[in-house]
């Protein structure tokens, strides 16, 4: 029995309007994401891009993750890759244009920067 995958369910939304931010004024972002902070089993990522010295939030993404999914798997690590590069095209499309991307060392994360048209080829762990 073959069976056929599901995308990974994830909603991203964006809150510049809300602060005197503008996306495309942001040369640097910090990505980031919790991990079993709540019972729901979902990762909050955030974008917090800097604007006059000062860390301002941008944009979250909610990510549906399994029970007792092994996060670090290859299997999970591509998707979640997949999700955060569409959280970070629509912050493109939005006027999301850094000179940088700082990530920790979460390797869906530093690929999805790498690889996406936000981050301009210049992610830095």
């Amino acid at each position: 029995m073959t069976l056929a995958l599901q995308p990974r369910t994830h909603l991203f939304w964006f809150v510049h309007k809300a602060y005197p931010a503008v996306l495309s004024k942001a040369q640097e972002i910090f990505v980031d994401a919790t991990h079993r902070t709540s019972k729901t089993n979902t990762h909050l990522y955030s974008i917090v891009g800097v604007e006059q010295g000062y860390g301002v939030p941008l944009g979250f993404m909610l990510l549906n993750m399994g029970d007792k999914e092994d996060t670090a798997g290859t299997r999970a690590r591509g998707e979640v890759t997949d999700c955060i590069r569409n959280f970070f095209a629509k912050a493109k499309e939005l006027g999301l244009n850094p000179q940088f991307v700082h990530t920790d060392k979460d390797y869906a994360e530093i690929n999805a920067a790498q690889a996406s048209p936000v981050s301009g080829g210049n992610s830095k762990e």
